[in-house]
């Protein structure tokens, strides 16, 4: 039985759930990233930016962080199982960062969840929930799926609220032992 399901008008709806789980990372004036949906083949996706989207990809997309020339991207991609039913195919936060010199972005820590992974993948324990990439560290780190909640992964992925609270946690975690430390550097 896949997991984390919910119907059209519940995941319809979720987009303002999405902007207030990431408000933690946004300037303090700021009320969070806006969000969009998009339909991409048979998924609906939602996805975040700070009102300027730099393609249609919604990969591409970012919203600017607390943090001086840090921005973010998240992404939700929901796959159609009927006319009414999703199921949670992922859920993305990536941090990037501006290296001045090369006026280039370079992906440096992601949130990633997969709640659907199938069991029978090498490493699905580890990506079926919260997970951390440390991508800017040497290899084999970067592929790394270091899990977050491991411990309670049945609860957490019992629902879209309990895996939105893990997330959110996630979230705050980041801003308090990640971003605000990027302050003091």
């Amino acid at each position: 039985m896949l997991l984390i399901q919910a119907t059209f008008k519940e995941v319809a709806s979720r987009g303002e759930k999405v902007r207030v789980l990431l408000e933690p990372l946004t300037p303090a004036n700021s009320s969070g990233p806006a969000w969009e949906p998009k339909f991409v083949h048979n998924s609906y996706i939602i996805g975040t930016h700070d009102g300027a989207r730099a393609t249609t990809n919604y990969r591409d997309w970012r919203f600017n962080t607390f943090v001086p020339k840090t921005y973010a991207s998240y992404f939700e991609k929901w796959d159609l199982l009927s006319d009414d039913q999703l199921c949670l195919n992922r859920a993305y936060l990536s941090i990037f960062q501006l290296d001045i010199e090369t006026r280039s972005e370079r992906e440096f820590l992601c949130l990633h969840c997969d709640p659907n992974e199938p069991d029978n993948e090498p490493h699905a324990i580890y990506k079926k929930g919260p997970h951390l990439h440390i991508v800017a560290a040497l290899n084999p780190i970067p592929r790394a799926h270091i899990p977050l909640n491991m411990v309670h992964l049945q609860t957490i992925l019992s629902s879209i609220e309990t895996l939105s609270e893990a997330i959110e946690s996630a979230v705050v975690m980041l801003k308090e032992e990640i971003l605000n430390r990027l302050l003091n550097i």
